[in-house]
């Protein structure tokens, strides 16, 4: 369901953002009178890769998926996206297109702003510029560093990624091993035999839709290919 959310949680979710809270207060005024808000339960497809990329958005409460397909069908999980974190932000002037499709991964809330008016901002604002370049160059080393990730055994990819996971979440990491063969670019029965044995040498604990970390030197000793074969 798409809405207008009150004004003062709108202020709020802008002021809260590392990114957004450079406007300027007049392009702040623009960008949250064009916001709309919206209510989405779990599934529900926000935007497909390659289309026309006109709005942007922040996560006020769930989780969202990035994800992209092979010509096979094959998904590959990009990114999760969490509470008070933009996605869908494509700030250049040649061709904008959403480079992969947005997916809510539990009930979630949403608020969605025009492209445009940030874009009105950018070119004149200093601050927002270099913010701009800091998040671009650290999602681009996120990006190499997943692409490393393909050429690895399975059971490194699936314990650099619980590593990426507890960066995000801490030791109680609440995503599905569905999530995690997603991101690891394998197969559930694989991540799922891949943690089970980790879970026995007790460097991991599974429970229903969570992983907790019991040994980060356990599990950063596998992400570097150590440790016994699993």
């Amino acid at each position: 369901m798409t809405s207008r959310l009150p004004k003062g949680r709108v202020n709020d979710a802008v002021a809260s953002n590392e990114v957004l809270s450079k406007l300027r207060a007049a392009s702040k005024q623009k960008l949250m009178a064009g916001a709309t808000f919206a209510e989405l339960g779990r599934g529900t497809v926000i935007y497909h890769e390659e289309a026309p990329a006109v709005r942007f958005s922040i996560v006020l409460r769930g989780e969202v998926k990035l994800v992209t397909y092979s010509t096979q069908g094959a998904a590959l999980l990009i990114d999760i996206v969490l509470p008070n974190q933009l996605f869908g932000s494509v700030f250049h002037d040649h061709n904008p297109v959403y480079p992969c499709t947005a997916v809510t991964m539990k009930p979630t809330e949403l608020l969605s702003f025009r492209r445009k008016d940030f874009m009105e901002d950018l070119e004149n604002n200093p601050p927002l510029q270099r913010m701009l370049l800091a998040d671009t160059s650290q999602k681009l080393c996120q990006a190499i560093q997943m692409r490393r990730l393909s050429l690895e055994e399975a059971r490194v990819r699936i314990a650099q990624v619980l590593l990426y996971l507890y960066e995000r979440f801490g030791r109680v990491i609440p995503e599905t091993r569905a999530a995690i063969a997603e991101l690891a670019g394998t197969r559930v029965e694989t991540a799922i035999r891949i943690t089970n044995r980790l879970a026995r040498r007790g460097i991991l604990a599974t429970g229903r839709g969570q992983v907790e970390i019991l040994s980060l030197a356990g599990l950063r000793e596998c992400a570097q290919g150590g440790g016994p074969a699993l």
